[in-house]
């Protein structure tokens, strides 16, 4: 197969040559840059609790294996926003509006309604709080939320976002912060953080996975084979089904 614009051939088989992968020969080049065609694959993005190579597959629930060993104590994982003033001036974003969008374990996405940034700590986190907590479905049932809107701008505002409920028990997506100004005819409608740092040579915002947590997302909890048909576990031997959370969970025969 050649590439026209990069003017190099790969194949498969082997030509004797010191280029036996690129099918060309004594002349023949290879790419150091592995990533050189990463805007060329294609892939469906499914739906929300669909998957498969062409999202015809229902996504089945997802929870912690039963006979796992949860350290003690248990923690739920973590993420840090970090978030920094252009200039360095944290108070730039009070009085902006922005959102986060959280995607859930079956790949359904939700935003929150706007969140006016302030300047106190303890209300800021609040307001964080109650936006991921009010979003449809229950998708996220219980979080607790840290602030730091350091003095000095150069540390930029550090938000920890812990996801202690029981529906967001395990392994979470990351946030995503919806920074940019929408406005009529967009939703969420939000002024956006229209100072915020995006490029930086060493600090810029960031969403990280801080603390992984205690808990894994195991398809069936790892005690069951999904029916990609119908969405539902087919469980083990032994196993049965939350009706509430979809969470396995052991059963005894009495």
């Amino acid at each position: 197969m050649k590439d026209l614009k990069f003017g190099k051939t790969f194949h498969d088989y082997n030509d004797g040559s010191d280029y036996s992968l690129s099918g060309l020969g004594v002349g023949g080049q290879v790419l150091s840059d592995k990533s050189w065609d990463n805007d060329r694959a294609r892939a469906c993005a499914c739906d929300g609790e669909w998957t498969g190579v062409n999202c015809n597959m229902r996504m089945c629930p997802v929870g912690n294996d039963i006979m796992d060993v949860v350290p003690s104590p248990e923690v739920p994982q973590k993420q840090t926003i970090t978030l920094f003033d252009a200039n360095e001036i944290n108070s730039n974003f009070v009085g902006q509006t922005f959102a986060l969008q959280y995607t859930s374990q079956s790949n359904q996405t939700f935003a929150t309604k706007p969140i006016v940034w302030d300047a106190d700590n303890d209300v800021f986190a609040s307001k964080i709080e109650s936006a991921l907590m009010e979003l449809p479905y229950r998708a996220v049932d219980d979080v607790n939320v840290d602030v730091d809107q350091h003095s000095a701008g150069s540390a930029g505002v550090i938000i920890d976002i812990e996801f202690t409920g029981d529906i967001v028990e395990g392994q979470q997506h990351k946030l995503e912060v919806l920074a940019e100004k929408c406005s009529e005819g967009c939703t969420p409608l939000i002024t956006g953080l229209a100072n915020i740092r995006t490029w930086h040579a060493t600090d810029i915002s960031t969403v990280k996975i801080t603390t992984s947590g205690s808990h894994n997302s195991f398809e069936c909890g790892n005690r069951g084979k999904c029916n990609y048909v119908t969405g539902l576990c087919d469980c083990f031997d032994g196993f049965g089904k939350s009706v509430l959370f979809d969470f396995t969970f052991v059963t005894f025969p009495p």
